[in-house]
């Protein structure tokens, strides 16, 4: 038998050693190939998506490449750290260090190539499927087609990835003497070393970091965002490599809970497993974090900017930009003709008002009459004016991105040729006229006054049934050549023409870096199998049931997939928190929606997680 075929024979023989560390890269692939797959789309080319778009998702191909470098290297260092023993054994039987290396270069070449070609095949199903399914998702129908450039990109670049890391991975292969590899999977592992001072400093980091991501408004969060995010990274460290494991001994050295049942089995060495998996820990967190705020905003973006639009009062308004009256009676009689073709049963309001040009004491404004504010009210909504002698600011109670620029109100309204008039606020449920500039409306003498000092102009709304957005939209689309008018629901279509591929995008990240999290957990709890074969037998031959091994196995899963999730959404709900301060915004709901979503789906990969290997784990304990 030759060596390679020995090297074949042997990865193909334990299988099971390789299937966790095969099936984690092989995800890397598939979701890498499915992202390529959508990115180069004829239906999304250079013709039918914005140039931003496009640029993104280049951007977002060669980001998701470097995050499977290094998570399929990291992923390849913690596999050959479990093997340690079994380098052992091979030196005995006479390998030499040189044959060593070139056994585990051979190896990984191999199961490289397993999981690219698996990747690409496994990328094909779920990619079809997904094109299936983009109409709900997207909101898009994208055909079938067979994506060759995304089989050729993918094949080359991971095929050169896996060549490269089994290069670089010759350096991390164990430097020890035999009798050290031989004993590795022992117990004993020393003492835990614990600083008080970085415990500590995780505390006032992390702390810090939140206080000042918490507290800062406005243009503020951007300049502080580098800063912010550096500090936590830091103090996440410190948290993971030193203070969960003081506050663990500090729970062990609790004897009434360290001798209750089965605790002191649990907490015997679980100082030692968070030590060794700080650095996984550290990492999912960072991973999540991002998926989290990356997904949170998107969405929160969205929400914000739809809801801002849902709010207009009109579904269509038409205003008189020239203050031509032919021009405007011109666009009103195409109007009418689109809306009749469609059908469109719509309730049409003229109202006529003063635009006041901005100067060096306010930003301008618009002034409308007590009666045209009355006849309007009783349509849209609105209740109607306390006191008809009294001058008003109308402030809706809607808030968006929009009511910044209406901060600036005056409490003194300066009329032409007369005093100024005393300026009260009333708050109402709908906009009366469109648009950024604040409204007034004024007794019908103090309107005459602003009509002959700057002109009168007339605007006109319709409001119709939400049930005929696709009609508006047709009917949008047609006059989209007459100036001065708005729309609601082709606003809306464009919002959500804008944010669907950019949601898409947003949301494929964020998927592959959560599974890709939760199957590098998932690895990374394999990886321990021998010690915790070696563990519980001896627990088994002592006379522990099942069912508190199991409870035992369950804890012991359940702490190594929540640490690091808990940890990641607590930062994630800052983030997000931040962001939407940037824009004076509150924390959204949606937030919260897309934090909780993925939570279930990690509690549902714990659920099967924890019982694929306590079912492994209960076989191999009772084997005899």
């Amino acid at each position: 038998m030759t060596f390679n075929e020995f090297i074949f024979k042997h990865t193909i023989r334990n299988k099971s050693l390789y299937l966790a560390y095969l099936l984690s890269t092989l995800t890397t692939v598939m979701t890498f190939f499915t992202f390529s797959t959508f990115a180069h789309h004829p239906m999304l080319s250079h013709e039918n998506m914005s140039q931003v778009v496009i640029v993104g998702m280049n951007v977002s191909s060669l980001i998701i490449f470097v995050f499977s470098f290094f998570y399929v290297l990291y992923s390849m260092d913690i596999f050959l750290q479990s093997r340690k023993k079994e380098f052992g054994l091979l030196l005995i039987q006479g390998m030499s260090p040189k044959q060593l290396r070139k056994m585990v270069f051979g190896e990984n070449t191999l199961v490289g190539f397993v999981a690219t070609i698996g990747g690409i095949l496994l990328g094909l199903i779920f990619s079809q499927l997904l094109l299936f399914l983009s109409k709900s998702i997207l909101g898009i129908e994208l055909p079938f087609y067979f994506p060759m450039y995304s089989i050729i990109i993918t094949f080359i670049a991971f095929t050169l990835l896996f060549f490269s890391i089994s290069l670089f991975i010759q350096l991390k292969i164990p430097k020890m003497e035999i009798q050290a590899l031989l004993q590795s999977d022992e117990n004993g592992k020393g003492e835990l070393k614990v600083s008080p001072f970085k415990s500590l400093l995780a505390v006032l980091l992390i702390g810090s970091g939140y206080t000042i991501a918490l507290t800062v408004k406005g243009i503020q969060v951007f300049f502080s965002m580098i800063p912010v995010i550096l500090i936590v990274i830091v103090g996440t460290h410190f948290l993971f490599n030193q203070l969960s494991i003081l506050v663990i001994s500090r729970l062990k050295k609790n004897k009434h809970r360290f001798w209750n049942k089965t605790n002191m089995l649990v907490y015997s060495d679980l100082g030692f497993r968070m030590k060794d998996n700080a650095r996984s820990f550290f990492l999912v967190s960072v991973i999540t974090t991002v998926a989290f705020a990356a997904i949170g905003s998107l969405t929160g973006f969205k929400e914000m900017t739809y809801s801002s639009v849902d709010a207009m009062t009109y579904d269509f308004y038409l205003t008189d930009i020239d203050g031509k009256k032919q021009e405007l009676a011109k666009n009103l009689d195409v109007m009418q003709r689109e809306i009749d073709n469609e059908n469109l049963d719509m309730m049409q309001l003229r109202m006529k008002l003063v635009n006041v040009p901005s100067n060096e004491h306010h930003n301008g404004y618009r002034v409308i009459s007590h009666h045209t504010y009355q006849e309007l009210a009783q349509f849209i909504g609105n209740k109607a004016l306390p006191d008809d002698s009294k001058t008003y600011r109308v402030e809706t109670k809607h808030e968006d991105m929009s009511s910044n620029y209406q901060k600036g109100y005056l409490k003194q309204l300066p009329v032409p040729n007369q005093s100024s008039l005393s300026v009260e606020s009333i708050q109402v449920k709908k906009e009366v006229i469109p648009g950024f500039q604040n409204v007034y409306v004024v007794p019908k003498e103090v309107y005459r006054a602003f009509i002959d000092q700057y002109g009168e102009q007339q605007e006109i709304g319709w409001l119709a049934d939400n049930k005929t957005r696709d009609k508006q939209v047709h009917v949008a689309s047609r006059l989209a050549d007459i100036q001065g008018l708005k729309s609601k629901a082709l606003i809306m279509q464009s919002i959500t023409d804008i944010y669907t591929p950019v949601l898409f995008v947003g949301f494929f990240i964020g998927a592959i870096f959560f599974v890709s999290a939760g199957s590098f957990l998932y690895f990374r709890l394999y990886s321990d199998m021998s010690v915790d074969t070696e563990k519980f037998r001896m627990v088994y031959q002592l006379g522990i049931s099942r069912k508190d091994m199991k409870r035992m196995v369950y804890r012991q899963v359940a702490i190594l997939f929540f640490t690091p999730i808990i940890v990641s959404s607590i930062h994630g709900i800052v983030a997000l928190k931040s962001m939407y301060a940037m824009f004076g915004q509150v924390l959204q709901i949606t937030a919260f929606w897309v934090i909780g979503i993925f939570l279930i789906i990690q509690i549902s990969y714990y659920l099967i997680a924890r019982a694929f290997y306590f079912k492994k784990l209960y076989k191999e304990v009772t084997v005899d």
